[in-house]
């Protein structure tokens, strides 16, 4: 079965940003929502959505504007239920207008609305100002909405209020809850607690509505965001990406856009830098002059050698006690063939030279 709610709390407590909250859910379950708000569907569900229902009531709506809404569920499934949310009742809900001819037939159908498959919320500023006929018939859960950024941490906030001179005050942050009593009492037991931060639905609601006597409308269906903009929406494609950019990149002068990026330019390469190219200095290679194996071997005898199978020959070359090995003419450059145990011939360069025992 459906549920009745009065919505109270003091100015600017959150009682119409909760009740707000729930009208979003209520989207997000996909059931229909009748209210005498004024809801920016696209700002609350994006430009996107299609498949809402909304019905906008009048400020003061009468009995017949809720019949022309009918029926929200007909199955027994609560979760279908659909959600109506009336703002301001104390202005036409209140005790002052009793003697009202239509006050009975509303309240008459208040109190079978929930067997059309609606849940009601009714916001007010107290529950004291509503009808007591109606408090007693429709106050089924009364919910007490506080803000908790206009309490203070208790000791923490005086103790950082004395020390900063009263220059700094510690609040905590600005968190809606709502405290959902079974009943009208404040006393009442707690059966529920709505908590919500409300930052992303600011912009869902006019908070500067005026509620009026003569309303100019009847009962009329919203259309859903993408009908009104979705639909209308540009593509973002990279052509459509780029003609964006131009046209935002005209609110400023070129002379600025050239400024920001040459100290943007400037900023990056300060941060980054250059890397670090290690040049080294690539060693000069001198031509070596040819050396002539008859003045670099002239006058060398074979001291020793060797001529193993497949090797080169090794053998050592001496001079008025100067020795040169096969070893170092090698890594000259320089080849050697055996010619027998007393013949070697040294060539490389172009030139060959026999050495003799």
């Amino acid at each position: 079965m459906a549920s009745v709610y009065f919505v109270t709390g003091k100015l600017g407590s959150g009682k119409t940003l909760t009740a707000v909250g729930k009208i979003r859910e209520a989207f997000m379950r996909g059931v229909p929502v009748a209210t005498n708000l004024d809801i920016n569907l696209k700002e609350m569900l994006g430009r996107d959505k299609r498949n809402t229902r909304l019905y906008r009531l009048p400020d003061k709506p009468q009995v017949e504007d809720l019949m022309v809404i009918g029926s929200a569920n007909k199955s027994y499934d609560t979760k279908k239920d659909g959600l109506i949310v009336l703002d301001e009742c104390g202005t036409w809900f209140n005790s002052r207008t009793w003697n009202d001819k239509n006050r009975q037939k509303l309240i008459d159908h208040l109190l079978h609305i929930r067997k059309l498959g609606w849940d009601v919320i009714f916001i007010v500023q107290d529950i004291s100002i509503v009808d007591k006929q109606a408090r007693l018939a429709l106050a089924e859960h009364t919910v007490f909405c506080r803000r908790l950024d206009r309490l203070q941490v208790p000791i923490i906030s005086t103790a950082v209020s004395v020390l900063t001179l009263g220059q700094l005050k510690l609040k905590m942050p600005k968190l809606h809850v709502g405290i959902v009593k079974y009943g009208d009492n404040a006393n009442s037991l707690t059966v529920d607690k709505w908590m919500l931060w409300g930052t992303d639905l600011y912009s869902s609601y006019d908070t500067k509505q005026m509620f009026r006597n003569n309303y100019e409308d009847g009962v009329y269906s919203v259309l859903p965001p993408y009908y009104t903009h979705g639909r209308y929406t540009v593509p973002y494609t990279l052509r459509n990406i780029m003609r964006i950019t131009k046209i935002y990149l005209r609110k400023y002068s070129r002379f600025s856009v050239f400024a920001a990026g040459v100290a943007v330019s400037f900023a990056v390469f300060t941060l980054v830098g250059t890397p670090n190219m290690s040049t080294e200095p690539e060693t000069a290679q001198t031509a070596v002059p040819r050396e002539s194996l008859s003045d670099l071997l002239d006058g060398y005898r074979i001291e020793s050698s060797m001529n193993p199978p497949n090797v080169a020959p090794s053998f050592v070359l001496v001079k008025d006690d100067v020795r040169l090995s096969s070893s170092q003419l090698y890594a000259k450059g320089f080849t050697a063939q055996s010619n027998g145990s007393c013949s070697i011939t040294v060539s490389g360069n172009g030139q060959s030279f026999k050495v003799m025992c």
